[in-house]
């Protein structure tokens, strides 16, 4: 069973609400939110009132169309693009630190770089996590088919011929033990 057949369409109330709302509403949205949070987050702004609209068509099949279902939408909007916009702030504060991991580390034959314990190859490294001590050795080779193999979770279960759901619950449980 693919994924598209267990997607099920929401109701046809549900559904009209939301095509009102989208024709009717949304551009007051965008430009209330452009508003509140300038012009120069216009795409944000439609991004998140897309994804409001989104949102209510997988939420209000099981809870129900609220009572004013155009606030709910401009509440969700705003609350996402708060979200967006404090990532963004949050990253640009930890910017500097982020730039300086990144910058290419000073040649190895400076003396003291690295201490004789340390790997220097970040894969051969990350073979290492993969495979601590601590985590049961299924959970190790599935990791690390995700981590440096690339593997989905999809491919990782074909490997292993079991479920998606086993191989997500292996998944977190290994790296729940590198901590």
């Amino acid at each position: 069973m693919s994924q598209t057949e267990n997607i099920q369409s929401p109701p046809p109330e549900v559904s009209l609400v939301v095509e009102h709302l989208f024709r009717h509403e949304a551009g007051k949205m965008v430009a209330t939110l452009t508003h509140i949070f300038g012009v120069e987050h216009l795409t944000l702004a439609e991004d998140v009132v897309q994804e409001a609209l989104a949102r209510a068509l997988q939420t209000w099949p099981f809870y129900g169309v609220p009572k004013n279902p155009a606030a709910w939408i401009m509440r969700t909007s705003r609350n996402l693009a708060l979200d967006v916009i404090r990532r963004e702030k949050n990253f640009r504060a930890k910017e500097p630190e982020i730039i300086r991991l990144l910058e290419p580390a000073p040649a190895a034959t400076e003396p003291g770089i690295f201490l004789d314990h340390e790997i220097a190859d970040d894969r051969l490294r990350m073979i290492f996590v993969c495979c601590h001590p601590q985590i049961p050795a299924g959970d190790q080779v599935a990791l690390a088919l995700k981590a440096l193999g690339g593997f989905s979770i999809r491919e990782n279960s074909r490997t292993f011929l079991t479920t998606e759901t086993a191989i997500a619950k292996r998944l977190t449980r290994a790296k729940q033990n590198q901590r």
